[in-house]
């Protein structure tokens, strides 16, 4: 009798101690559970538990434990007190202005960062024939804001030359031109230019056009764009006299990239009215030499169907130029 009852003993005991053992669900689950109390899931949390439960029915008193337990720690961890609290309100309330602003800013970089600028500037020395014949510094300027789907360029040229310390050529070029792109190829331009050459006949001539234009070629290798459209010319005379005209513009613009160094460009145009035609023309070929560093060879007819009293109508003009671009 005592033996047995010794036996008893010995087994509740065992019964005793093994029995928190089982009531702990493994290390596996306790871990899945954790992760999922962490991610801030609550359906999946739901779904880990609830088959968590349904494998190891004796541990769910203990997975309750541990989801309130991790509840309880996390909401003393996060709830600061009341005077805190207060605090971040009202420092919170203070940069209201200074956010916005630094919101602003982004946006502002955004848009300067979608304009592009490029230009290039020229010197050099060139020869002419017809009206002024000899050799002369020639100089120039070109700068260009592209954006997505617009593009502003500005173009300023200028030849002087002296024989025997008598000015026999100076013509000055400066010309602006927006354009908008209605599609991939075609957009609308302005144009608005002034040209100063009394040795042509003109001490000023003011043009302004408007039209359409269209790019046939785009490639990296190769464009071509030709555009057209109606113009108001006013010349003053080296006579004296004033015109007034309206006339029609078109023009034609070719560049050729013929090897990584080298290429070749066009740059034609054309004004035509009742009493007088310019026709203008550059052909350029340029070579890099050293990074944005460039030379420049380039041929310029001007043609002028009604020019002054004793002048040339066709002035030729070749130009050798450094040229660098930014």
């Amino acid at each position: 009798m005592t033996t047995t009852r010794a036996a008893l003993s010995v087994l509740a005991v065992i019964l005793a101690a093994a029995q928190p053992l089982a009531a702990q669900a493994p290390d596996g689950i306790t871990k899945l559970i954790d992760t999922a109390l962490r991610s801030g899931d609550k359906a999946g949390l739901d779904v880990v538990l609830r088959y968590a439960k349904q494998a190891h029915p004796q541990a769910a008193e203990a997975i309750d434990a541990q989801v309130a337990a991790f509840r309880t720690d996390s909401s003393t961890q996060t709830a600061p007190p009341p005077p805190a609290a207060t605090v971040v309100v009202a420092e919170a309330a203070v940069p209201v202005a200074p956010v916005v602003a630094a919101s602003a800013q982004p946006a502002e970089e955004t848009a300067h960062a979608q304009t592009k600028w490029s230009g290039e500037g020229e010197l050099g020395a060139f020869t002419t024939t017809g009206n002024a014949p000899g050799m002369g510094l020639a100089a120039g300027l070109k700068l260009t804001a592209e954006g997505e789907d617009w593009r502003v360029g500005l173009l300023g040229r200028a030849d002087y030359q002296e024989t025997s310390d008598v000015v026999v050529r100076e013509q000055y070029r400066f010309s602006v031109e927006p354009n908008y792109k209605f599609n991939e190829r075609g957009y609308v331009y302005g144009l608005g230019q002034y040209e100063q050459d009394r040795f042509q006949g003109f001490h000023a001539r003011y043009s302004i056009s408007g039209g359409v234009g269209y790019s046939f070629l785009t490639g990296d290798n190769a464009k071509l764009s030709v555009k057209a459209g109606p113009a108001w010319r006013f010349t003053q005379l080296t006579t004296g006299m004033d015109e007034s005209v309206v006339a029609g513009l078109a023009s034609v613009d070719i560049k050729l990239k013929l090897t990584p160094t080298i290429s070749l460009s066009e740059a034609a145009s054309a004004y035509v009215d009742e009493q007088r035609s310019t026709l203008f023309s550059v052909a350029a070929l340029d070579s890099q030499l050293i990074g944005k560093l460039k030379a420049r060879l380039s041929y310029t007819v001007q043609y002028e169907s009604t020019p002054a009293l004793g002048r040339a109508p066709t002035d030729t003009t070749s130009r050798l130029t450094l040229v660098y671009g930014f």
